[in-house]
């Protein structure tokens, strides 16, 4: 049930990795249709548009997101494979135990990089 639980979120943070990064390919790379739409009035590449997205709750919250999506659902995938390399009862808690320290160590980082870029 525990493994099956995992799986689920995996799925569902693959869902939002595929949502979130179409927004952010959209947003970065095709600014120049985004303009002819009236939807953008600078390149999303300047200087200022960084700053700009960096400051607002908004994109944080995105950022935040994309990397608890992208950090469950790469590291329950390096999990999986390490998990069948040594498979070892032992070998896979040491291996449980890393990707959970290695996952919240990045996540904790990563959003207070975020805050600490909405906040200036």
């Amino acid at each position: 049930m525990r493994e099956s639980r995992l799986w689920a979120l995996h799925l569902i943070c693959g869902a939002g990795l595929l949502v979130l990064l179409s927004l952010h390919m959209g947003l970065m790379h095709y600014a120049g249709i985004l303009a002819l739409l009236g939807w953008a009035r600078e390149p999303a590449m300047s200087f200022s548009s960084v700053v700009e997205r960096g400051r607002g709750a908004a994109w944080a919250s995105m950022y935040v997101l994309l990397l608890g999506f992208a950090l469950y659902h790469g590291l329950y995938g390096l999990r999986g494979v390490l998990g069948e390399i040594w498979g070892t009862p032992r070998a896979v808690r040491f291996i449980n135990t890393g990707v959970v320290i290695f996952g919240l160590a990045v996540l904790v980082y990563g959003v207070a990089v975020a805050v600490q870029a909405a906040r200036h």
